[in-house]
């Protein structure tokens, strides 16, 4: 049967992944995974396909404190009491929906790592992003839940192209090992610890896994980028993983079970 081998989760979007040994699962995804998110000015978002350096930031949010580290920054640590919490217009795609403030001193953290003025914005407690196609609250995801990939996928991955591929590159909540390469994408429903996840589509890769997350650089040789479109396009998208939506809230725990339901 296969299991739960890994479960990562971003407290604030396009920074590097936090290992959990547990998890708690919600309708939004993970609790506390993609809460936070950089913006420009204008509301805009921020990732790092355009600023690969915020791959080197470690975020941590215990729900009252938010704590920042990156190598060439002096760590920051800001009390949630602190957020300003004014409502700011943003958006991820096609969705626009108002997000919070949090404080100056963030936005001044980060504008110094992308180099350009940013502001860093919460979602609260309850997201305002609903999103009708899929029917359920979203974070800041870049459009659904949760996203599922497998170890034996990325071996295959590396066994076509230089083998140092990490799944830190693709940016999973949950990581599965014992099915063969890309059995995943024949299921549609599955259940995980106490969750029982709709696999809602394919996910859709783009420039943000060529990414070195150690080097917070992007790769000069395109991969695995261009070894996935060679095998893995269908259509227009180059596929690797599968989003997920979970049918009711309950917990994950690293060595669960993974039963394939449909």
């Amino acid at each position: 049967m296969p299991t739960l081998s890994a479960i990562y989760r971003y407290p604030i979007k396009s920074t590097a992944g936090e290992a959990l040994a547990t998890a708690i699962v919600t309708d939004e995804g993970l609790l506390r995974d993609r809460r936070f998110m950089v913006v420009t000015p204008d509301g805009s978002f921020v990732t790092a396909r355009r600023h690969p350096a915020l791959q080197r930031v470690t975020a941590r949010f215990d729900g009252e404190y938010l704590y920042l580290v990156c190598d060439d920054q002096p760590a920051i640590t800001q009390a949630r009491q602190a957020f300003g919490e004014q409502p700011f217009e943003t958006g991820v795609w096609a969705d626009d929906f108002p997000a919070l403030t949090t404080t100056f001193a963030l936005d001044a953290w980060f504008s110094r790592i992308v180099g350009e003025p940013v502001h860093l914005l919460w979602l609260g407690e309850r997201s305002a992003r609903y999103r009708e196609s899929i029917g359920t609250r979203v974070s800041f995801a870049d459009g659904y839940p949760l996203l599922l990939t497998n170890t034996a996928s990325l071996a295959d991955v590396n066994a076509r192209t230089d083998g140092s591929h990490v799944m830190a590159q693709f940016r999973p909540n949950v990581v599965v090992d014992g099915p063969g390469a890309f059995a995943e994408d024949e299921w549609r429903r599955i259940r995980i610890g106490d969750v029982i996840f709709r696999v809602a589509k394919p996910c859709a890769r783009c420039v943000m896994i060529t990414v070195d997350p150690e080097r917070g650089e992007r790769r000069d040789d395109g991969e695995p980028l261009r070894t996935l479109t060679r095998y893995r396009k269908r259509g227009k998208d180059i596929l690797f993983g599968q989003n997920l939506i979970a049918e009711n809230s309950g917990s994950l725990t690293l060595g669960d079970t993974v039963e394939v339901l449909e």
